[in-house]
This record gives structure tokens, sequence and C-alpha cells, in this order.
């Protein structure tokens, strides 16, 4: 080999091993930000911050209760009372709930398990399900007298009649599927980066898209959603956290720490995490499960600040 074609080689690896550096530079640098976020964000809500032994297992934090809300500012803490615990199919893999009056919608995903069904609000008993094939279902919401479900992978969201649950329409959308709420006027949607997206009802067009921010930063893997009287509230993935999102600045308005409700049957699971929020405009309390909990809360929120 002569040595200019040395050369030739040793550059070209060169320029493969500097691209490859500032991929895992980014990659890091991403990482250690949503870090921080987490740990800030938990402060907010007068939590203790992650175990210095498991520096990647967020919902570490012990303490969900807000001890001295009078020192709080934006984003203001929240406080919860448990009223009432109700049973949950821990085989669902929860991805979406939803209420509607006194019934109650769920998304449950993994592919070939998939499902979208109507579950008893107050004993947790499946009423009706349909399996959603080849697909991993995502998060669900309520427009009118349909339901909405996004898929995670397969770019596609499904429109069924809220009554016998027949496919009524098909929409394609670009990336990932993982949130969906209905705020009256637009389609509120998650896809697991920091960016929501604002859709049409009808149609499900993308509109607009909002950057979720706290402290300047911007949060990621938001997950399932909840509108509530023009707010978003978010579940963060794999971590114990919900927020509260004002839609017109992207800001973090109000944070709550569940990690005190994860049941021990799935304590330090990767995967049986948090996620699934339903409010019930009736009693202003709100339904809370994860993925293959075996329960589901009923809580009233309390937000100081």
């Amino acid at each position: 080999m002569t040595t200019r074609r040395k050369l030739q080689l040793l550059g070209f690896f060169g320029v493969v091993l500097g691209f490859g550096l500032m991929a895992w530079t980014a990659l890091g640098s991403d990482d250690e930000s949503q870090q921080t976020v987490l740990t800030e964000l938990a402060a907010a809500a007068d939590v203790a911050v992650p175990s210095p032994d498991a520096p990647n297992d967020f919902p570490a934090v012990i303490d969900s209760a807000v001890r001295d809300p009078a020192t709080h500012a934006i984003p203001a803490g929240t406080s919860f009372e448990i009223i009432e615990t109700i049973p949950h199919d821990s085989a669902a893999f929860t991805q979406g709930l939803e209420l509607l009056g006194d019934r109650l919608f769920e998304s449950t995903g993994l592919v070939g398990e998939s499902t979208l069904r109507e579950v008893d609000p107050d004993t947790g008993s499946v009423l009706r399900s349909i399996s959603v094939d080849n697909v991993f279902a995502e998060g669900l919401t309520i427009v009118d007298d349909t339901a909405v479900q996004l898929t995670w992978l397969d770019g596609v969201a499904y429109r069924y009649d809220l009554d016998t649950f027949e496919h009524i329409d098909t929409y394609s959308y670009e990336g990932q599927g993982w949130g969906l709420c209905d705020n009256g006027l637009q389609l509120v949607m998650s896809n697991g980066t920091p960016t929501l997206q604002l859709r049409d009802r009808e149609t499900f067009e993308l509109v607009s898209t909002i950057d979720v921010e706290f402290n300047n930063t911007p949060v990621d893997e938001l997950n399932e959603l909840e509108c509530v009287n023009g707010k978003v509230w978010a579940n963060i993935w794999k971590s114990s956290l919900i927020i509260e999102i004002d839609p017109s600045s992207g800001k973090v308005t109000a944070v709550l720490n569940a990690r005190t409700l994860t049941p021990d049957s799935v304590e330090g699971s990767a995967s049986k995490v948090l996620n699934g929020i339903a409010y019930d405009e009736r009693d202003d309390t709100y339904l809370i499960t994860g993925k293959q909990w075996p329960v589901m809360y009923r809580l009233r929120l309390e937000v100081i600040g």
C-alpha cells in the first residue's frame, strides 16, 4: 500500500471517528440536560433528588409531599389526596386513559396485545374491548362521540365510534405517537420529544407546535397527556413526575411527584412506569395509573403557589 493511500485511509477513519465522537457528545449532553431538568423539577415539588447510586433511575426520588409551599415559585408544587384505590388490569400496558362523564376508556399497547377498551371506573372491570392488530397502540382521547387512538411507530391514528368501537377513519402523521388529548379547539399530541403538536380535531392535520421548557431547558420525553381547563398535564416517561404546561407559552406551571403511588409489585421495573391521567370534571378529581399496574388511584390535586 502506498504512503498516499495510507494517509487517505487514516483521514477517512479520522472523519468517521470525529463524527462518532460528536454524536456521542450530543447524546450525552441531551441526557445530562434531561437529568438536570428532572432534578430541578423535583426540587420545585420539594422532593428528594435521585440517588447518587442510581443516576439514571429518576424514579428513585422518595418524597411526594410539598412541605413548605410558601417558598415555592413557578412551577408550583402540587400535593395530592388519595380519594379511592381502584383495581386495574395488571396485564394492561396503559398508553392512554380518558373519562367521559361516568365512562372510562383506555388504550393499551404492545404489538399483538394492543386494545381499545371501556372500563368500569368504580371496579376496574373491563366492560368491552377490541384488539388493535399488528401495531403498538398509544395515546387516546375522546372527540365528541368518537375516540382517537395513536400508534407508536406506525405513523397512523385511528378514529372509532365511541358506542360501537367501529373503525371510522385512519390518519397518517410523521414521527412517533405517544400521548393525545383534546382541549376543545384542537388535539394536543406528544411524540417523546419536548415539542407538543396541535392538530385539527376533524382532519388530524398538523396546525402548529409548542416547545416545552423549564428554566430555558427543553423538557424531553413528554408522554401521556390530559387537557384540563386550558392547561396540559403530561407524564414524563420513566419518571414519577407529572407536569402542568401552559400551552400559550410552553412553560411548566406546576409539577406533581407521584413517586409514592408506585405499587410495590412493579417497583424497580423499567417498563411498568407511571402512565395514565384522566380528569373527572364532575368532582374535579383525577384517575392515575401506570403500565401493568394492578391499581388505579382517584386523586384530588392541590396546586400550591
